[in-house]
């Protein structure tokens, strides 16, 4: 299967060594930030995060793009605002 391709980004929010119920206030106030159709990356180490940013977005109304893993532990999210 061919590895996802990293859609461009307009912010970077770093959630490395956040939990995913810190994580989620973090990408509220990140997204708040863009403007409606910008793209929001979203770099986390938590494992509970990949299941857990896509159920946030369904949640918040923001689009899921895709998932990007680097290893057992870091996953690169990308967002679209609504």
């Amino acid at each position: 299967m061919p590895a996802a391709v990293a859609p461009d980004a307009d912010a970077v929010l770093k959630g490395d060594g956040l939990v995913c119920g810190s994580l989620e206030p973090a990408m509220r106030d990140a997204l708040r930030a863009l403007a409606s159709g910008q793209v929001l990356e979203v770099r986390a180490d938590d494992p509970a995060a990949r299941l857990g940013v896509p159920a946030w977005c369904r949640l918040a109304g923001h689009a899921f793009l895709t998932a990007i893993e680097e290893d057992n532990c870091r996953t690169r999210f990308f967002l679209r605002k609504r």
